[in-house]
């Protein structure tokens, strides 16, 4: 919905400039969610309820709670652009996330679960990763915040935090690749793909740049997040590349990513302080889809990842901050940061699905997801195997009512186990259902 910043009191500031068409907009979602083996739900965390992923839990059970969007996360966001001539536009747009519930900023990628018990050399008690996007935590604009220029012949270029290619491919590219493309309802999609869902900070890029053109249905995106690191141009910095081929019923996607001395967080026993595990990041992913008839449309992907050790292990020993959160630095007494020595970790992530239009209001959505981690280079092999269901009823073209259900079952080293007792058996499969209201403005 368009509106003019005069009648925006708190922004009238950005109303000068001529020719310029500036839009607030949003999305609201609220709805009710219960997980079995699941930690508490959280006011600030990305979806309120908590998604798991391999580690230990030392309190889990059936949670029932608010949803920090079941299906689209709650945002509110000014986009705008001014038209310069000549085929020019300088454009924006900055997006903000957060709890309808509380009133909170819902952009934390930590959940506040309790950590397992065990005692590491350092003597600090180790935190609990879940699946979550870690570089969201309570940024004012966290899930967008860039400005750009654009010219008609020669594409756009845009400059500040951005979602990482593979993201928008799951999310937004031709409606998503995601067949279910509800975050509550699909391991894949907030934090874009499973290589950022609580390994790595990979879903949105830090101080980017990215280049966008199109030539009829071919599409072309390169990106590159500067690391800003003392002596090395490439420590912390992040590579990506895209190119798509979208047409009406047929569309098919390509990305590539490198992210160099990246990282993982869990919690700390310390309040105000996270763990981080550094390493090196590469992944590669294939999206098709296809509208086999009018109601009906197959989609389908793959996603090779692959985790290794970072590339200058000396200069992070500098970092004490990653995305908000303290740490204590590499090399330092009660250093909470370490250095991934796995080998060579790989993933393989396939899925498949489809999206049917029963009526004109009625919509049912349907995925499978299949997470295979290799047995090789000391890892340990496991899987994580989900099949999810969404059906979606519009009452009019802003607002919809939803009702999801997604069932992980984990095998191998996937699996979680209950600390709180000695000799507990590993958790396998998990449960989430629940439904809710989407309002859009």
């Amino acid at each position: 919905m368009k509106k003019s910043l005069f009648a925006l009191a708190a922004l009238s500031a950005m109303a000068g400039t001529a020719h310029a068409d500036v839009t607030l907009y949003g999305i609201l979602d609220a709805g009710v969610a219960e997980l079995t083996h699941a930690g508490n739900f959280s006011p600030t965390f990305v979806t309120g309820a908590v998604p798991t992923g391999v580690g230990n839990y030392y309190h889990s059970g059936t949670a029932v709670g608010m949803m920090n969007g079941g299906e689209k996360q709650t945002r509110w966001g000014i986009k705008g652009d001014e038209d310069l001539g000549d085929g020019n536009k300088a454009f924006f747009q900055l997006e903000s996330a957060f709890s309808l519930g509380t009133g909170q900023l819902g952009t934390s990628g930590l959940s506040g679960a309790a950590t397992n018990p065990t005692v590491l050399a350092n003597g600090k008690t180790p935190g609990y990763a879940m699946v979550a996007d870690t570089s969201l935590n309570n940024q004012l604009f966290g899930r967008n915040a860039f400005i750009g220029l654009s010219n008609n012949e020669y594409g756009a270029i845009t400059f500040g935090r951005q979602n990482s290619l593979e993201l928008d491919i799951i999310t937004t590219t031709a409606g998503g690749y995601d067949p279910v493309n509800a975050q509550m309802f699909s391991p894949i999609n907030f934090s874009g793909f499973y290589g950022g869902g609580g390994a790595t900070d990979s879903a949105r890029v830090d101080n980017a740049i990215k280049y966008a053109k199109e030539w009829g249905a071919v599409k072309l995106n390169a990106m590159y997040g500067l690391g800003g690191m003392t002596g090395s141009a490439t420590t912390r910095s992040t590579g990506e590349f895209n190119l798509g081929y979208e047409l009406n019923r047929f569309g098919v996607e390509f990305a590539s990513q490198e992210a160099r001395d990246t990282t993982g967080i869990a919690q700390d026993s310390t309040n105000g302080v996270v763990q981080a595990t550094f390493f090196d990041l590469k992944s590669y992913t294939l999206a098709l889809r296809y509208q086999v008839s009018n109601p009906l449309t197959l989609k389908a992907g793959y996603q090779y990842i692959l985790k290794t050790g970072p590339s200058d292990v000396g200069a992070l020993s500098q970092i004490t901050q990653l995305y908000g959160y303290t740490i204590v630095p590499l090399g330092a007494v009660g250093s909470t940061a370490s250095i991934f020595t796995g080998g060579a970790q790989q993933t393989n992530v396939f899925w498949f699905g489809g999206n049917y239009q029963l009526t004109q209001k009625w919509k049912l959505s349907a995925g499978f997801y299949d997470a295979v981690t290799k047995s090789e280079n000391g890892v340990a092999p496991g899987a994580d195997r989900y099949g999810s269901l969404l059906l979606d009823y519009d009452l009019s073209k802003r607002t919809n009512l939803y009702f999801g259900y997604m069932r992980d079952i984990k095998t191998g080293s996937a699996t979680v186990v209950y600390t709180a007792t000695q000799g507990a058996s590993p958790y396998e499969t998990f449960d989430t259902i629940g439904g809710g209201l989407v309002v859009r403005f």
